[in-house]
């Protein structure tokens, strides 16, 4: 099936590649982001209450501009974390109960304000994305639960639920040869819809330098499937996802450098790594680079607008033969620390 595009005949190779990879993996909400550290909750639902605050974020992305139809996709995502007790048996015996500015300071550390006591995470996201004909659309809500191993070194595990709706809609739709693609009048001819109830499954270990997790996406799934045949047998792979991150902190001359590490691994399909390598300055203004290999290179940059408000852009442009017909993806993020008594730093970001 061939989309009718102003494109020069050059371009049509990558085009019909672009669709045939947009068919195999439309059925799964792309979770995939320039600045995925932003947003956390899809890729592993341990990363829930992670944070010292409320976290916000509301994000949107054009993909592979260029094209017409071409991806883009919308989110809004939240996470909080509860408190089981205010005990901490971790604290710092070795520091004098008279001396309480000294107590308190190692209570309230906001480079690591999450030792306070076991707790839950709740979280939230919705996500739209839309890719030509083909729209998905997902609410999901995640739970985990930390518990301190040693002073500095937490364990969260975590599961979220969640719903999807795919669809595709003809609308705007031509192909060179509709009477003879059997596709194209499989969709004209039936119900293009279905709906799916999924459950993703993870864990993270977390300390005030690093992190490591591990989740699976798509660990279970049931389809509310539609009348089309074809559409129907577009299912969301099983992805396995490790992500690493690491902080290298020297506060005393004011920065922060992380580099970070996603790896997707899905059946029949290559392996995905993804890495990037981001600067914070003062806490108030950031910057980084980011490498998909054999898929694209990033860039990505951001800043306080207030001490509590983030705003974050990043641009990425394809490594593969579609950049010559795409000027890359653009994507825009913002974020909120919502309920932040403690003015505490961000973990992941």
């Amino acid at each position: 099936m061939l989309f009718r595009t102003p494109f020069p005949k050059s371009a049509w190779l990558s085009l019909v590649l672009l669709f045939a990879l947009t068919t195999y993996g439309w059925a799964q909400l792309d979770y995939r982001y320039t600045q995925f550290y932003q947003n956390p909750l899809p890729v592993n639902p341990a990363f829930s209450g992670i944070e010292d605050f409320v976290d916000v974020k509301v994000g949107y992305r054009t993909q592979w501009a260029g094209f017409d139809n071409s991806p883009t996709a919308m989110f809004a995502s939240g996470n909080l974390a509860f408190k089981i007790s205010g005990n901490n048996k971790y604290k710092h015996r070795g520091v004098r109960l008279f001396e309480a500015e000294a107590y308190n300071s190692i209570e309230n550390d906001d480079d690591f304000g999450y030792r306070k006591s076991k707790r839950h995470g709740l979280g939230v996201y919705v996500m739209q994305n839309s890719d030509g004909g083909f729209e998905n659309t997902g609410a999901f809500i995640n739970y985990a639960y930390h518990i301190n191993l040693t002073n500095q070194l937490v364990w969260s595990v975590g599961a979220g639920v969640g719903y999807e709706l795919n669809r595709f809609n003809l609308n705007g739709i031509s192909v060179l040869n509709p009477d003879l693609d059997a596709t194209y009048q499989a969709y004209l001819r039936n119900d293009s819809q279905k709906s799916s109830a999924n459950v993703n499954l993870g864990t993270v270990i977390y300390h005030k330098q690093f992190y490591l997790g591990y989740s699976v996406l798509n660990a279970t799934k049931i389809i509310i499937p539609g009348n089309n045949d074809s559409f129907n047998n577009l299912v969301n792979p099983l992805t396995h996802n490790i992500q690493f991150g690491f902080h290298y902190r020297k506060w005393r001359y004011g920065y922060l450098v992380s580099p970070y590490l996603m790896i997707n691994m899905r059946k029949n399909q290559p392996v995905e790594v993804i890495g990037a390598l981001r600067v914070r300055y003062h806490d108030k203004v950031w910057g980084g680079i980011q490498y998909t290999l054999l898929g694209a290179v990033g860039v990505s940059a951001g800043f306080y607008l207030t001490p509590n408000i983030g705003l974050n852009y990043g641009y990425e442009f394809p490594t593969s033969k579609i950049s010559r017909v795409s000027t890359g993806t653009h994507e825009l993020i913002l974020s909120f620390k919502l309920k932040n008594r403690n003015f505490s730093r961000a973990y992941l970001y």
